[in-house]
């Protein structure tokens, strides 16, 4: 049986956790959610996090500044980071702070879960046998 991929969601608004949890855990991913960056460090530390979905605006942090921390950290480096946002000029801002990709809210859920996917694969035939 393949193991549960184990994604993070880290978002400040409790209904877009609630949505994401929902469809991921639908299509047989565990999840965690969290809304600020010392609960995802704590979660990071203690699990194996296979991908991080997380917003660019959080209440009182910047989701770029916290991307930016996580890719330049080598313990957390390599966990792919799927970046959301309405802002029109989000995209560039999260893929300069080191995102893997980026999604514009609102978005489909097909096409997040296209990119949960695609991320999920590279992380499995990454993992040594």
């Amino acid at each position: 049986m393949k193991e549960k991929a184990l994604i993070l969601v880290l978002d400040d608004d409790p209904d877009i956790c609630t949505m994401i949890k929902m469809v991921l855990d639908y299509y047989g991913h565990s999840t965690m959610e969290v809304d600020n960056e010392e609960k995802a460090k704590n979660i990071i530390s203690s699990n194996h996090v296979d991908l991080i979905i997380m917003d660019m605006l959080l209440s009182g942090a910047d989701g770029t500044d916290i991307c930016r921390r996580l890719k330049q950290d080598l313990k957390t480096s390599s966990i792919p980071i799927l970046m959301f946002s309405a802002h029109p000029t989000a995209k560039e801002t999260c893929l300069a702070a080191g995102a893997d990709d980026f999604i514009s809210k609102p978005f489909e859920m097909n096409d997040m879960i296209g990119k949960v996917d695609f991320f999920l694969e590279q992380v499995r035939l990454e993992k040594p046998e």
